[in-house]
C-alpha cells in the first residue's frame, strides 16, 4: 500500500513540474531580434491578409521569411527592425502585393523600384546566383519576377534598410522617436514629403509591437 501511494504521488508532483515547465516556456518572451506571430498580428493593427494567395501572404506564412531576412541582413536593433516592416506594410499593403500596380519591374515585399533592386543584387553575392553568367545576363525589368521566384522577396528591403546607399548612419539611430524614423526615411527610403506622416504612424505602431 505505502508503495503504491509514494509512486501515485510521485507520478502527480511529476505532472506538476512539467506543467509548471511548460506554462513557463510558453510565457518566456522571444529571444531579441525574433519576432512573433502575436508581435506581427498586433504591428499590422488587424491588416493581416486572411489567406496566401496570389501576392497576398499572410503574417503566419511570411514570417519565417521576415526573420530569416532580419537575421541575414543584421537588423540589430528594434528601430531598425520596425523600419524594415513598417516600410513593408505602408508599400505593400500589409502583405497584399509584390508589384507595383502600375510598374510590374517594382516590386518585392517592399515594393523597390528596378534600379534599387539592381543595387540590392550587385551588393549581395548570396543572390547573384540566380543569374547565371551574373552580371552580364540581367534584365532589370525581370529582377523583381526572379527574386519572387526564388523566394528571396523579403530580403531587398531588410537590406535596403541599414545598408542602402544613405542609410547605415541614419539607420544606427533609429529609436522609438517617430523623429529618428523621419530622419531615416528622408535620408534612404525618401518615399515622398506628403508619405512621411502616414509612415511614421505605421511605425510607431510596429516599433511598440514589436521587441
Amino acid at each position: 500500500m505505502l508503495g503504491r501511494i509514494s509512486l501515485s504521488a510521485l507520478a502527480t508532483l511529476l505532472a506538476v513540474v512539467i506543467a509548471l515547465f511548460i506554462s513557463e516556456a510558453a510565457a518566456a518572451p522571444a529571444p531579441t531580434g525574433v519576432i512573433t506571430l502575436p508581435q506581427l498580428t498586433k504591428a499590422f493593427a488587424g491588416n493581416c491578409p486572411k489567406k496566401t494567395s496570389g501576392d497576398a501572404i499572410t503574417c503566419k506564412d511570411a514570417l519565417p521569411y521576415i526573420n530569416a531576412a532580419i537575421k541575414k541582413y543584421n537588423l540589430k536593433t528594434r528601430g531598425q527592425r520596425a523600419a524594415y516592416i513598417a516600410t513593408m506594410a505602408f508599400e505593400g499593403g500589409y502583405l497584399k502585393y509584390n508589384h507595383n500596380l502600375g510598374n510590374h519591374s517594382q516590386g518585392t515585399r517592399s515594393i523597390m523600384p528596378a534600379v534599387s533592386l539592381r543595387t540590392f543584387v550587385n551588393a549581395n553575392k548570396s543572390v547573384q546566383k540566380f543569374w547565371p553568367g551574373f552580371p552580364k545576363k540581367v534584365n532589370d525589368n525581370t529582377i523583381v519576377d526572379v527574386l519572387i521566384k526564388k523566394k528571396a522577396d523579403f530580403e531587398p528591403g531588410a537590406w535596403w534598410t541599414v545598408a542602402g546607399p544613405g542609410c547605415a548612419k541614419v539607420a544606427s539611430k533609429l529609436s522609438s522617436s517617430q523623429a529618428s524614423f523621419v530622419t531615416w526615411e528622408k535620408g534612404c527610403i525618401n518615399g515622398g514629403a506628403n508619405t512621411v506622416n502616414a509612415r511614421a504612424a505605421i511605425y510607431k505602431n510596429v516599433y511598440a509591437a514589436i521587441n
